[in-house]
């Protein structure tokens, strides 16, 4: 019976390939004998649609973001196409400007303010900016702020309210069914807050203070867009009273410009311009064909002990492409764009390593994130640029653990014997707890990590350990903060810092070489036919983020240099 079973399921999952890969083919036949590159019309209008997530770089892959369950395309947009495609729209004489289908727009902090620093440029052609939604979420609010007229439909919502950030803890839980955490941070670490729920029942002070100042940095960010057209006080009183709630009263105080149905809005364009899609018009542009090289390595997403994907940084993915590059008698300089809010100690000190045995120029572009671990990758580039509004710092170490005693032996009532040569042989447990000298051991360890973090970061930075340690302790700071504190070089986005590299490499004519390869859909979905499913509602409770904290701390053992997850609300 149980080998009747085991060739059913291997026979409907043939089929199950056999249907997809077919698909597959049928879609990729159907690229390509399909026509050329679309032709760019005069006076073309470049139609976005951010209603989407932005990634760092997009997939050249006919199966990029499809889903296979729901027969549905999810396209993402890349900050790399932003970067390369709004500079060539600016250039073009066919383009007459840009329609930004809002949506309900969501990005990380970095990427906003380099995207706005893209159209902010783009502008400086002469050429126009319009945005539509029926939903505009405070970051897109930003980018109607830069347009030169922004449409909303006369009962849609301008979510404007102010930023608020909000941190379950976990103590008094862990308490009442007998867990509890095992949390060793470096001495002095007050900052690091990645492991303050599970060991407190309110926020610290230290805690408080940074994320204060975090929110309160975004805040004035978001308000800059405007500063052109409304007061700061004015911004404020629309955030406490929702006044967004009411589009004709957000018209009226200047947040907006018109109010229009979507289809009217397109019939009025569609009268006076040729609209084009922006993926269309990615199409048609042509890469470099300079000899010389920038490598742009994407170290992106949380730092853990395994290999490595587009977005988890593991031991093998960001040290292959970065020797690839140094290798690589075409390249002259290699970027490292870093989006991480860290993790690992250990693969962060591993390609630290790695990029102190680099022989060619190295600079880092700071994204969203590159705290903790992220910024244990970043201290000893020649260079490093970051966004003002980038959450980047956050120097500090720590390691977590749990145990269940209380749990085990009382509530459970089960009772465990050892045999044992030393008495560390068993540790770590959940069924005992440690005593003071295994802590003692524990706090040494750490804080030599910790020295080791620092130190290596002074010698980056050329400063002194003290110093670093001053503005250390896990401390989370904001690019502009960053560097009037000396943790970061210069403020730019990823084209400035590519600009840079080619500064320091003395090249003037050379093309982009992004790396690693990225893993295709096609790729994935061949693999996912070796692999055991997780059932919907079993994955669906998996997704829960103190469940996948856990699952991170499981999975990536050891000391960790890491941010704490509550960011990932901003």
């Amino acid at each position: 019976m149980k080998s009747f079973f085991t060739s059913f399921l291997a026979t409907l999952t043939a089929i199950f390939a056999f249907f997809f890969v077919g698909i597959g083919l049928l879609i990729v036949v159907a690229a390509l004998s399909g026509d050329e590159a679309p032709k760019v019309a005069d006076n073309t209008l470049l139609k976005i649609n951010l209603n989407t997530a932005i990634v760092e770089r997009s997939v050249e892959d006919p199966f990029a973001g499809f889903d296979f369950l729901s027969m549905e395309s999810n396209t993402t947009l890349g900050m790399n196409d932003f970067m390369i495609g709004l500079d060539a729209a600016a250039e073009d004489p066919k383009i007459t400007g840009l329609l930004l289908n809002i949506g309900a727009f969501s990005s990380g902090y970095g990427h906003l303010e380099e995207l706005g620093e893209y159209l902010q440029e783009f502008k400086k052609s002469g050429k126009k900016i319009y945005t539509y939604g029926e939903y505009y979420t405070q970051k897109g609010a930003y980018l109607g702020a830069i347009a030169d007229s922004s449409i909303i439909h006369p009962g849609g919502v301008l979510d404007w309210r102010g930023i608020g950030i909000s941190s379950t803890y976990y103590k008094d839980f862990f308490d009442k069914i007998g867990v509890e955490p095992l949390v060793v941070r470096g001495t002095g670490n007050k900052f690091k807050s990645a492991v303050e729920p599970y060991i407190s029942s309110e926020m610290s002070d230290e805690n408080r203070l940074q994320l204060t100042a975090i929110t309160n940095a975004f805040w004035d960010f978001l308000t800059s867009g405007y500063s052109e057209k409304l007061d700061r006080q004015t911004l404020d009183e629309a955030a406490s009273n929702w006044t967004g709630m009411n589009t004709e009263r957000a018209q009226e105080m200047g947040m907006m410009d018109a109010l229009g149905y979507r289809t009217d809005v397109m019939d009025h364009f569609e009268d006076q311009f040729e609209i084009m899609s922006w993926k269309s018009y990615l199409s048609t542009l042509k890469g470099s064909t300079a000899k010389d090289r920038i490598a742009v390595i994407y170290a992106n997403g949380s730092i853990g002990n395994g290999t490595g994907d587009e977005s988890t940084i593991g031991m093998d993915n960001i040290v292959s492409a970065l020797r690839k590059a140094d290798k690589n008698k075409k390249v002259k300089a290699i970027v490292l764009r870093v989006n991480s809010p860290g993790g690992s100690a250990l693969t962060s000190d591993i390609i630290h390593h790695t990029i102190g045995q680099m022989t060619k120029p190295v600079v880092v572009s700071q994204a969203n994130y590159a705290a903790s671990g992220g910024y244990y990758i970043s201290c000893n580039a020649d260079a490093i640029f970051t966004n003002s509004t980038t959450v980047t710092g956050s120097i500090g170490i720590f390691m977590s653990l749990f145990t269940a005693e209380e749990l085990v032996t009382k509530t459970l009532g089960l009772h465990i014997e050892e045999v044992k040569t030393h008495p560390l042989a068993n540790f770590p447990n959940l069924y005992q707890h440690p005593d003071q000298h295994t802590y003692g051991i524990l706090q040494q360890m750490i804080d030599r990590g910790y020295d080791d973090f620092t130190g290596k970061v002074a010698e980056g930075r050329d400063t002194t350990m003290e110093y670093i340690k001053s503005i250390g302790g896990g401390r989370v700071w904001t690019g502009s903060q960053a560097l009037e504190i000396g943790l970061a070089d210069r403020e730019g986005n990823l084209r400035d810092a590519i600009a840079y590299a080619a500064e320091l490499a003395e090249v003037q004519d050379y093309r982009l070489y992004e790396l690693p390869a990225i893993e295709t859909d096609l790729e994935k979905l061949t693999k996912m036919f070796g692999q055991a499913g997780t059932p919907s509602a079993l994955k669906t409770f998996s997704e829960h983020p103190a469940l996948k904290e856990l699952e991170f701390l499981i999975t990536n053992p050891g000391m960790q240099a890491r941010l704490n997850p509550i960011y990932n609300q901003f």
